[in-house]
């Protein structure tokens, strides 16, 4: 088992560190980040992480109407948390206005919400500083209209969790409408895994097993579950998914507890934000019920111990790579940079962190916490 005391150590030095990082409001892992500080608030019982958000939360409200170009990835999760903290009312409201914006988006012939129209293939990353002289910059293709499985964290979720705290029943049924397409889109059941996004031009995945993206996708399927209350709400669909996809992560698992970055390529580098989205999901699996938890605690404590080894000093979970823009070619993910201080990165270990942590308090896991 892992250490208490460690654990809540680097849960606060990421917390801290990530309320450094020069929020968007909103791009892709704003949504991973703030709800990484709400549980870190939770698990340390420091009420500055969940100020923080509210006050990121009341400052977007202000400007809400002049949306931008990503405010679909809004953290719709963390909103929702925070209502129920705080009982603002204002915070639902604007929940129930992002719902409305969100619903308004056109959909593919397969029923898929569409939030990307021109997605730019292989745009390289935003990296700090400046360039080095002569660096080459590839010219980004349109890849046109695409389905992202990032979306799967965003959508689902959301309006799951909009049904929890309202009850009303059309929440729930948007909830599925987001996110069933887009299991039927991206999901491998060869693989028992997702492919990182679909083209509407092409009618067809793009062919990669991207490391985050299923910890986007997954995650996003047990958030679906937990928050319209496990399988008596919910399709089965959403069960089976976690039930094959676990067991093949476990399979794919690098014997220091991470995965590749592609996953079913070993040549592809061990990428650290998918231990720490693998370790969450597993918690919430066995919190569900889906799985015992003696099937799935060795994997989990390796996979979020790796994430815990891999947190300097300083909090920031090295080995992270930076923002990810599609690619039809595998050699795109195996060249991506690392070391970025991301939302995608500390926003996972947080939760992962506070996921092990409440199956400590739950009895699931017995035993006084031992070293790593």
């Amino acid at each position: 088992m892992i250490a208490g005391e460690h654990l809540k150590m680097v849960v606060r030095r990421a917390a801290d560190r990530l309320l450094g990082y020069p929020w968007k409001l909103w791009f892709w892992g704003d949504s991973i980040g703030l709800e990484g500080l709400l549980d870190a608030a939770e698990m340390l019982g420091d009420e500055r992480y969940a100020a923080y958000v509210y006050g990121l939360l009341k400052g977007w409200l202000a400007r809400e109407q002049h949306r931008s170009e990503f405010d679909y990835n809004a953290a719709g999760v963390a909103l929702l948390r925070c209502y129920q903290k705080t009982g603002d009312a204002p915070l639902l409201e604007a929940a129930r206005r992002h719902a409305a914006y969100l619903a308004s988006f056109r959909t593919t012939a397969h029923g898929a919400f569409l939030r990307y129209e021109n997605a730019a293939i292989e745009l390289p990353p935003e990296l700090p500083g400046p360039s080095p002289a002569g660096a080459p910059r590839q010219a980004a293709a349109d890849g046109g209209p695409c389905v992202f499985v990032d979306s799967m964290h965003f959508d689902g979720p959301f309006y799951a969790k909009l049904y929890e705290v309202t009850g009303e029943a059309g929440y729930r049924s948007l909830a599925l409408a987001n996110i069933l397409p887009q299991i039927e889109l991206l999901w491998d059941p060869e693989a028992s895994l997702f492919h990182h996004f679909w083209m509407e031009r092409e009618q067809r995945r793009n062919g990669v097993l991207w490391g985050r993206g299923n910890g986007w996708g997954l995650l996003g399927v047990a958030l679906t579950l937990e928050f319209l209350g496990g399988s008596a709400a919910a399709p089965a669909q959403l069960e089976m998914i976690l039930r094959r996809a676990l067991p093949r992560l476990v399979e794919l698992q690098d014997e220091q507890g991470a995965w590749h970055t592609v996953l079913d390529d070993p040549g592809s580098y061990l990428e650290s934000s998918t231990a720490a989205f693998f370790a969450d999901v597993m918690a919430r699996a066995i919190r569900l019920s889906l799985f015992a938890a003696a099937d799935l605690l060795p994997p989990l404590e390796k996979a979020l111990g790796y994430a815990l080894q891999h947190t300097n000093r300083e909090g920031l979970l090295e080995g992270v790579s930076y923002e990810t823009f599609p690619s039809t070619r595998a050699g795109h993910y195996r060249n991506m940079p690392r070391g970025a201080l991301a939302p995608w990165g500390q926003g996972p270990l947080l939760a992962a962190a506070h996921s092990y942590n409440l199956l400590v308090q739950q009895g699931i896991i017995t035993g006084a916490y031992a070293s790593l």
